[in-house]
């Protein structure tokens, strides 16, 4: 076969198929990689556990998981929290030997365990760097241990599902609390009450908020005094303020935002400190349908980690999503993954990630040394405000942009694709007239053709073009799944 000479083509035309040819392939890399479309995760395909092992092998697996960590000769009960004091340090509240299954609450949501005692034995224990216990307190306070966060001052906030209150205590009085809100085992939806609350963040100036997730799937924001200032939140409704189980919150202070582990929405949502405005929801396929919690590292921009849980065909385990971009970029469990992870906590530098089981009754600790030798190597100057990062990662838009962001991402590749290469269609006819109107005064060197080559990046470098460089959507999983049917609480 012989193949004709491309001479006979005019320069200008060789360009134009140069530039409509670049336009496409940048702009298909912008569509979601195939098998990866929202949903995928529950269709039975023969090739799910292949497609799920590509997916997690696209992520670093960090941080790594140490295994003698804690100590083992320590006895827990379900662990519902974790966080970390301002030294350091890990804290867990765990419930000894109340357990949490279908029988401890009546349909109208009281707890049948009116009438017995407190947990007798400290709920709250303090671990050192090596996993040794240092410290302990928290017996004959609670009943059903849920969410813990310790602010920058120090105090920590608790909630009880069992009494439907909010604790706050300080670090001089572990006693008696400073700050009881809701009514001792009175659930209620009121200002006054509360229904199974799950968690707490802090503010650097007081202010505070509470998720009311069990019953009343809202938040709400109070000032340092307790004084309610607003809330937000729906039940069974297409809008972004729609909860299904507000779980657990991470404050992202440096962003303004407070982030709430939507559990069966299988969503992060993020809102403004300030008013409670929705920004954005982060959701990803390989995540599944369930977020039980998220926690919060200021780390390379921000970092948000989050656990998933069992009832899903997805593995179970913890991963890293990039607070700006909405990619997953790590993936963490222990060997043979988590069973019924609860809670997890981050370092502010994200060197050390600690996650908690219900069942087991464990407590996992993950390092990433990369960050804590950048951390260590960096000049750290320290403010009077100190980031937060517990309580306890795509994206959709504050102007609610639609869940399946990985297609509509798609489309608009193509569309912009489409908008561009009409754009440069228009500039090459454009330089092609003036060119053939001042040919005869224009000296040959300004288009700088050399033995009939016609250099583009010189035409580009003239006309103030500047080179695309399109993102690699290829090394990743698409993200945002729509909202999945609630699974049992």
């Amino acid at each position: 076969m012989q193949f004709r000479s491309i001479d006979f083509i005019p320069t200008e035309i060789k360009v134009l198929i140069v530039l409509l040819s670049s336009v496409t392939s940048i702009n298909c890399r912008s569509y979601v990689e195939p098998g990866y479309y929202p949903g995928y995760y529950n269709r039975g395909q023969e090739n799910h556990y292949a497609k799920i092992q590509t997916a997690l092998e696209k992520l670093d697996h960090a941080p790594e998981w140490i295994p003698e960590w804690p100590d083992r000769s320590v006895n827990l009960g379900q662990v519902s929290a974790v966080a970390l004091d301002n030294s350091g340090r890990l804290v867990i509240f765990h419930r000894a030997a109340n357990v949490w299954d279908a029988t401890t609450f009546y349909m109208d949501n009281v707890y049948k365990g009116i009438t017995t005692k407190p947990i007798p034995e400290p709920t709250l224990l303090v671990f050192n760097d090596t996993g040794s216990i240092v410290d302990k307190w928290g017996q004959n306070l609670f009943y059903m241990p849920h969410g813990l966060t310790i602010d920058s001052q120090g105090n920590y906030w608790v909630t009880d599902v069992a009494m439907h209150q909010v604790f706050k205590f300080t670090a001089g009085d572990r006693t008696k609390p400073q700050l009881v809100l809701g009514e001792k085992f009175v659930p209620g939806a009121d200002e006054t009450h509360f229904c199974k609350p799950s968690g707490v963040a802090v503010l650097g100036n007081g202010d505070f908020f509470v998720s009311d997730g069990y019953c009343n799937t809202r938040v709400i924001k109070f000032n340092a005094e307790g004084q309610r200032i607003l809330q937000w939140g729906r039940d069974s409704s297409d809008s972004p303020y729609s909860f299904n189980l507000p779980h657990a919150l991470a404050l992202a202070e440096d962003k303004g935002q407070v982030c709430v582990a939507d559990r069966e929405n299988g969503r992060v949502a993020c809102f403004r400190t300030d008013n409670g405005t929705y920004v954005a929801s982060y959701k990803n396929w390989l995540i599944g349908p369930r977020v039980f919690s998220v926690a919060y590292s200021p780390v390379h921009g921000g970092r948000l980690y989050v656990v998933n849980g069992p009832g899903a065909t997805v593995p179970v385990r913890g991963y890293v999503i990039d607070f700006t971009t909405g990619r997953l970029i790590q993936t963490f469990a222990p060997q043979g993954d988590f069973h019924n992870p609860h809670d997890v906590a981050v370092s502010p530098d994200g060197a050390d990630v600690y996650v908690a089981e219900i069942n087991p009754y464990k407590v996992y600790r993950f390092s990433e040394e990369s960050l804590r030798n950048e951390s260590l190597s960096k000049e750290v100057v320290k403010s009077d405000e100190v980031v937060p990062v517990k309580p306890t990662a795509t994206v959709e838009s504050s102007s609610l942009a639609p869940a399946s962001w990985g297609l509509w991402r798609g489309a608009a590749g193509g569309a912009g694709g489409a908008l561009v290469a009409a754009a440069v269609v228009a500039a090459i006819l454009a330089l092609l007239r003036a060119r053939n109107r001042g040919r005869k005064g224009a000296p040959r060197r300004r288009w700088e053709y050399g033995h009939g080559e016609f250099k583009l990046r010189r035409l580009l470098e003239r006309r103030r073009f500047t080179r695309v460089h399109s993102e690699d959507s290829d090394d990743e999983p698409a993200p945002m799944l729509p909202p999945q049917p609630p699974a049992n609480a």
